[in-house]
């Protein structure tokens, strides 16, 4: 194995002496992660809660004065408009609303996502709701009968997720499509420069002419993109653990985001998971980088292969309208998303844990061959 390492080390070597791709694939992790984890959350918060203070205008026709002032306590700013729908649609108001033939009609561009415009129309409509019970209590009271039929019982909602789900938050969701993305973006670094790369220097035809086995050749190269993706996907998680220490601090924060809370053997599990999938990927990315005539076209390899990867990962949004079943911790990638969603949550099962192993290390063994058969064929290797 002595071989293997000296590749090993070839290849990490030349990786290391770039310092600008040190610092994007170890670096730039660390910085990102808390970025990416609990930024958004934490500025949509902020922006909702300072919408929720101001004092918007809203488009206003034909209201009567109870209308008005129901609007002015929530908040709003009614401004009289001929024509509050088209108002609305030019962007003037955030909001409007108009009265006629006894129903009261709310406008609000909300097609674009959420914005001041679905804040203001929220205000509108708690506002007419309150107008509408203060009516209805009016008019029962007039007859004589007690407010009391309104609410003959009361409906509470319980959160009934395991305390571990709770905690999790957006981050059962987030952590391993981020950590995915690490360590996909750390190994393409050195397996593009490995193989690729090695061509297009004119490298690879003397190291191909050493006496090297194959095979050795091979998994020194993936073994060194395992290695950088590994390094990469552990800059993400000591950015998401800075990131949790720093957001913690703040309101809100943690309700929004999630924390993450690992065992020790969840923590050990999940870097045995990130591991196999690494070494799954490194050598489907050698044998690809290898393909390829030059690195700009193995880098053109590589992008569809992240999305082929990631689309997976979006199942993990809708998990909760199906029933996982055995076979699908077999499925590629996929497997190791629900392994590390369930590890974040504290619902990994041994079942799922074994047939996640089991299979990435198999699809692994079954890459490495690919990789092997590749350099074995000099039409392949020397196609430049």
């Amino acid at each position: 194995m002595e071989t293997v390492t000296r590749i090993f080390r070839k290849e990490l070597l030349q990786v290391f002496r770039d310092r600008k791709l040190v610092f994007s694939t170890l670096v730039l992790p660390v910085l990102l992660m808390p970025v990416f984890a609990f930024g958004p959350t934490l500025f949509f918060s902020r922006i909702l809660e300072r919408s929720a203070k101001e004092v918007q205008e809203v488009a206003a026709r034909g209201l009567p004065q109870e209308a008005l002032q129901a609007l002015e306590a929530q908040g709003l700013k009614p401004v009289p408009v001929e024509d509050p729908r088209g108002a609305v649609e030019k962007g003037a108001y955030p909001a409007g609303v108009e009265y006629g033939g006894g129903a009261y009609r709310v406008y609000g561009r909300l097609a674009g996502g959420p914005g001041e415009g679905q804040v203001a129309v929220g205000k509108v409509e708690k506002a007419l709701a309150l107008l509408k019970e203060e009516a209805v209590a009016k008019a029962l009271k007039a007859k004589g009968v007690p407010l009391e039929v309104l609410t003959p019982f009361r409906v509470e909602v319980v959160d009934a997720s395991p305390e571990r789900e709770r905690a999790a938050g957006l981050l059962g969701f987030l952590l391993p499509f981020f950590l995915v993305i690490f360590i996909l973006s750390g190994g393409q670094v050195v397996a593009v420069d490995a193989t690729a790369g090695e061509k297009e220097k004119g490298t690879l035809e003397a190291l191909l002419s050493a006496p090297v086995p194959l095979p050795h050749l091979a998994l020194g190269k993936a073994l060194a993109t395992v290695a950088m993706a590994l390094l990469s996907g552990s800059a993400g998680l000591l950015g998401l653990a800075l990131g949790g220490l720093l957001s913690g601090r703040l309101e809100g924060a943690m309700e929004l985001g999630g924390r993450v809370a690992l065992t020790g053997g969840e923590f050990l599990a999940l870097f045995v998971t990130g591991f196999l999938l690494a070494l799954f990927m490194g050598a489907v990315m050698v044998a690809l980088g290898l393909y390829a005539r030059s690195f700009k076209e193995a880098q053109s390899y590589m992008a569809p292969l992240q999305l082929l990867v990631l689309f997976p990962l979006l199942f993990l949004q809708f998990r909760g309208f199906f029933t996982l079943e055995a076979w699908h911790h077999l499925v590629p990638v996929l497997n190791v998303a629900l392994l590390m969603d369930g590890l974040f949550r504290g619902q990994a099962e041994p079942l799922s844990l074994a047939l996640t192993w089991g299979s990435t290390l198999v699809y692994a063994a079954l890459a490495f061959l690919l990789a092997v058969g590749v350099f074995r064929r000099e039409e392949v290797v020397f196609r430049n």
